[in-house]
């Protein structure tokens, strides 16, 4: 009788196990959607997105300050919550038209500061030419991922349709990476790791159409996800020039407490020192006794 009772406790508490892994199997299976979204796609349920969603990547601004179509996404802020919060990893996308190389280098520097610190990627979408621009397109992508590539140690991806690397003869080997975008049932000639390939799709969650996006590499695209460690300067030179690259505060304490004033990215911050927080986690003195965080996500030696 007790190893009756015994049988059936452990065959039941193998159905419960089996019944687990198949809804957490079924679950994974149905995250197979890649999606970029934007302020018109609305108010997105991410909770009901989340569970079509493999990965999805946020629009955060288009064009740049003095363009006639310039605007910084409404949604940025509130979709990078949404998908973080229901745990879809998502990349950040900048809309860029550039007129110069200065232009190209204002622009990256605003992108990563408007960017959200949860971003596993970011994306150039280079898909508009100016009229009357003297270089080429190519001088101007370069420049633009040189200076992020100072800024940022998370990968750094390309975007644009197949006609437009015929057109302007792109290089973009210099990325992490290439998402191309050709809506037709043929791919993209041109090697890319993500191709977009429709306007006209659905997500669970979204009210009309929204783009999506097939995988052609899934290592690739796999490690566009994955975490960066952040990484901290470990030293200074008294007088040393500090650039913040994105919003921060300066602090009266090295453990960051006892906040003085908030500093707008792009400030440049003079440094009098290399400190320790009491957890022993660097950070910088400026000139006037302050401390600043030395994490290089935030902030960069000029």
């Amino acid at each position: 009788m007790k190893s009756t009772q015994l049988f059936k406790k452990v065959f039941a508490g193998s159905l419960a196990l089996a019944s687990v892994l198949a809804i957490s199997t079924t679950a994974f299976a149905a995250k197979t959607k890649v999606a970029d979204v934007s302020q018109y796609q609305g108010n997105i349920n991410w909770s009901k997105a989340s569970k079509d969603l493999k990965m999805t990547i946020i629009r955060v601004k288009h064009g740049n300050a003095g363009d006639s179509d310039y605007r910084i996404d409404t949604k940025r802020n509130v979709n990078a919550n949404g998908a973080a919060k229901y745990g879809v990893p998502f990349g950040q996308y900048d809309y860029a038209e550039f007129d110069s190389v200065a232009d190209a280098q204002k622009d990256a520097r605003q992108f990563y500061a408007l960017s959200s610190t949860k971003a596993k990627f970011l994306v150039l979408d280079n898909e508009k030419r100016k009229s009357g621009v003297k270089s080429s397109e190519q001088t101007y992508v370069n420049a633009w991922l040189k200076t992020m590539r100072s800024l940022t140690n998370k990968p750094l991806v390309y975007y644009t349709y197949e006609s437009f690397v015929t057109s302007h003869k792109i290089n973009y080997s210099k990325f992490d990476g290439a998402w191309l975008a050709k809506y037709s049932s043929a791919k993209p000639k041109y090697t890319a790791a993500l191709w977009q390939y429709t306007s006209t799709g659905s997500l669970s969650g979204i009210s009309g159409h929204v783009d999506l996006s097939k995988i052609q590499n899934s290592s690739t695209v796999a490690n566009w996800t994955k975490s960066t460690k952040a990484t901290y300067m470990s030293s200074v030179k008294a007088g040393q020039k500090i650039r913040a690259t994105r919003g921060i505060n300066r602090y009266k304490t090295a453990n960051l407490t006892g906040k003085i004033a908030g500093v707008k990215y792009n400030t440049t911050l003079t440094a009098k020192t290399i400190a320790k927080s009491s957890g022993g986690t660097y950070r910088i003195q400026l000139s006037d006794g302050s401390y600043i965080t030395a994490n290089k996500a935030y902030v960069q030696a000029e």
